[in-house]
């Protein structure tokens, strides 16, 4: 055994592992298991985000306005205080709620590491509901004893504000917590998964809190609402809905109320548009890619042949594209309708139940709200209704988003696709040919030794020139200007192409000609296959026959250089050798004088 055997060994069996170990992590990276985990991982912080600024709107709420109201001949008469270990247990966990939602905003801009952050928003989350449910706890204690007491009680939107803060802050560990049993179990690093605008989503829903608890507290002071009913007031300014049954009363609400609903339906505008592209981002992609690649290896076990780049294996990619994208569209408008269902029929029945309505009206009342008509006829009356139409005002955006998104993607596909069809009928396409008609010349070229007869004059007397200042002129030279100045014209139409339709995807005779320019050869159903999944098609074409254009001109320059360097080769060589020479002689004579001392 020699000093070189083993380290071969050695590398081929790591080389071998490699191998091994890329391929399981690809087929990972399509198993149901990653896309469900990857989901979580950027599904799991923006539920926390977006409840998160929510939940502390509640819970300032349920700090700011006693729990309990005396009721006389069943009309509002006073607020009942709270105790001092309600107040306490209330105001511990708004601290607790902040922290958790400043540790999570540090952790989505990247300010705290993901495994500190993490540990402080959990622990904090579930500290502040397990406080503020020990505090509902006792106040409904409290209550019970005063009623059979003989007072005529009634909870105010500070308790169910409480209520639904106890639920908001449990959901927000809840789901910080199984991202982060999904990191500690391997299936993603140590950081959320998600976009800039997903990043900036949680300040936007900050924002749009701040605003709402702020307006709160300015027309609790102007009109003398309590401080659920001027949230309650804000919400249905900002959302347009305008029921009518709180109303500004004097002039510094009225005029205060219009730039403060301007502002605040630009902040909701601009939630609403990046609630939209996370619908058409999120786990949408990954999922594409994933059933890409079960139907093609779906179609090579049913006996596809990977050899060879024919056009019917091309043609098979593309619609495997296709069948794709348009189950990808459909799974996203069904799952958006089901949610949005579910949504709005148990949301009826919560309003019918609390308001005493039938379950029609309440859908009624949905519906109008859903759609901003606000006619007035039915409206929340008693503080339950009114904290929960809080809440299901700020779920209904992005859930009625959600569903206009999916419905108007689904809409404008199939009228692409017929505005397409009827392009092909009547109107001749006038997009760029210039690659097109390229894939011709090019291909011709590249197969005959006559391209010098299909140039134009004037390249005809560049080659004239070339020939004449080098004296190199051949057909071989002559064959390589006319492929160059091909390579010229396809970019140019292939940067018309970039500028007119970034998104265009090109026939299989234009990838035909981009392999016989590279000379190579396309497996178009195999895994090293350029159209495996859906790529921009003009950057891809433009990359390459950029990157061949500098090698063709590289490899001119060298071969002319080769003419005009022999003399000058010489010339170098016989003073180098006679520098060499006249070093070795003084070298010699000072060894010889040297051995004379």
């Amino acid at each position: 055994m020699n000093g070189h055997g083993r380290p071969r060994r050695s590398g081929e069996a790591s080389s071998v592992a490699g191998s091994s170990q890329a391929q399981e992590e690809e087929e990972d990276m399509f198993s149901f298991l990653y896309i469900e985990w990857h989901t979580m991982a950027s599904s799991c912080p923006l539920i926390a985000a977006a409840c998160g600024p929510v939940s502390n709107l509640f819970s300032i709420t349920a700090l700011a306005e006693p729990w309990v109201i005396e009721l006389n001949d069943g009309e509002f008469d006073r607020f009942l205080s709270d105790g001092t270990k309600i107040i306490a247990l209330n105001a511990l966990s708004l601290a607790f709620g902040v922290f958790a939602n400043l540790a999570l905003l540090a952790n989505f801009t990247g300010r705290v590491r993901y495994s500190l952050s993490q540990a402080i928003s959990i622990t904090s989350f579930y500290c502040a509901s397990i406080l503020l449910l020990a505090a509902v706890g006792h106040e409904r204690q409290v209550y019970s004893s005063l009623v059979r007491d003989g007072l005529d009680l009634q909870f105010s939107q500070g308790y169910w504000s409480a209520v639904i803060t106890v639920v908001l802050y449990f959901l927000c560990g809840f789901v910080l917590s199984w991202n982060l049993i999904g990191h500690l179990r391997g299936h993603y690093p140590a950081s959320f998964i998600l976009t800039l605008p997903q990043r900036s989503l949680m300040f936007q829903i900050l924002c749009i809190m701040i605003w709402l608890a702020g307006g709160g507290a300015v027309y609790t002071g102007l009109e003398g609402y309590s401080y659920g009913d001027a949230v309650y007031f804000c919400d249905v300014t900002i959302l347009t809905i305008g029921f009518g049954d709180l109303q500004p009363t004097n002039t510094v609400s009225r005029a205060l109320v219009l730039p403060y609903a301007l502002i605040g339906i630009v902040i909701l505008g601009l939630v609403i548009v990046n609630v939209r592209s996370l619908v058409l981002v999120s786990s949408r992609e990954l999922r594409s890619l994933n059933h890409i690649e079960h139907l093609r290896v779906r179609k090579l076990r049913r006996g596809v042949q990977l050899e060879g780049s024919d056009e019917e294996s091309f043609n098979l990619m593309r619609n495997i594209h296709k069948a794709a994208k348009k189950r990808d569209m459909w799974y996203t408008l069904l799952w958006s309708t089901i949610m949005f269902l579910i949504f709005w029929f148990f949301s009826s029945l919560v309003f019918a139940k609390m308001e005493s309505w039938s379950f029609f009206i309440g859908f009624y009342f949905c519906t109008t709200s859903l759609l901003t008509i606000g006619y007035g006829q039915y409206v929340p009356s008693n503080p339950g209704s009114k904290a929960f139409f809080v809440l299901w005002s700020l779920l209904a955006v992005p859930l009625m988003t959600m569903l206009i998104t999916s419905l108007g993607n689904t809409v404008i596909a199939a009228s692409v696709y017929v505005a397409q069809k009827l392009g092909d009928l009547f109107l001749k396409n006038r997009s760029s040919d210039l690659t097109t008609e390229l894939s011709q010349r090019l291909s011709n070229n590249l197969e005959s030794q006559e391209s010098y007869q299909r140039l134009p004059e004037a390249g005809k007397n560049e080659v004239q020139d070339f020939n004449a200042y080098y004296n190199v002129g051949n057909g071989e030279d002559n064959e390589r200007i006319a492929k160059e100045r091909l390579l010229v014209d396809a970019i140019q139409g292939i940067v018309s192409d970039l500028r007119v339709d970034p998104q265009k995807q090109y026939s299989y005779e234009e990838w035909d000609m981009l392999s016989k320019t590279l000379g190579t050869q396309f497996n178009w159903l195999g895994k090293d296959s350029p159209i495996r999944f859906p790529i921009n098609e003009p950057a891809f074409f433009l990359r390459l026959y950029w990157n061949s254009l500098k090698d063709q001109l590289t490899n001119r320059h060298v071969h002319t250089e080769m003419w005009r360097q022999p003399r000058v080769d010489m010339l170098r060589s016989g003073a180098e050798s006679s520098r060499v020479r006249t070093m070795a002689a003084i070298v010699q004579a000072t060894r010889s004088a040297g051995q004379e001392k």
